[in-house]
């Protein structure tokens, strides 16, 4: 009989596994990718709102509600993503949300040879530089990478990337943080 972490991690791939087939169907690896940012975005809001969390985790409000409340709450998201998310509140398995979108990154390498690179910069990046970034990353991580940008306006200028739990940080804030520790130690 499996124990409770196999039965987890089971549920886990079975919802990043169907998420993914929903959304390739609906729209392909562009329907993905904008799958795999929502996701991220849900993540960092469920960090940041204790309330939602406790709504989540409490067995006395009755599965419906918070499925019905997921479906409010991520309304504009892909229609594949809010069935997934509201299931998982019905279920009380919101939060391995965490554990999903791992697994679910993971499948997009498998299903289509691509790596995600997730990039942060404070200004758009022109064509030329993004095509640099691209052809690099695909040498080193040896597939087809597909950049995932953003903006941060509170960078001072450089870049974060980061792939495959892999993170590198060019940013000048990060640059100014070790010039400022190296200063202190002497």
């Amino acid at each position: 009989m499996p124990t409770n972490r196999h039965t987890a991690k089971a549920e886990a791939e079975l919802y990043a596994t169907t998420l993914l087939e929903a959304l390739n169907n609906e729209g392909g690896l562009d329907a993905v990718m904008n799958g795999r940012t929502q996701i991220d975005t849900i993540i960092r809001y469920a960090r940041a709102n204790a309330q939602l969390n406790e709504v989540m985790a409490d067995s006395s409000i009755a599965p419906e509600q918070r499925a019905q409340l997921v479906k409010r709450v991520f309304a504009d998201c892909e229609p594949a993503l809010v069935s997934v998310l509201a299931v998982m509140a019905e279920r009380g398995d919101f939060s391995r949300l965490n554990r999903i979108w791992d697994i679910y990154d993971a499948k997009i390498r498998e299903k289509f040879n691509v790596c995600v690179v997730d990039v942060v910069t404070r200004v758009a990046l022109d064509d030329h530089l993004r095509e640099v970034i691209k052809n690099k990353a695909g040498k080193d991580l040896g597939c087809d990478v597909v950049l995932n940008e953003s903006i941060d306006t509170s960078l001072l200028g450089g870049i974060i990337m980061s792939a495959n739990g892999q993170r590198i940080d060019a940013s000048v804030n990060t640059m100014l943080d070790n010039a400022r520790t190296a200063l202190k130690k002497n």
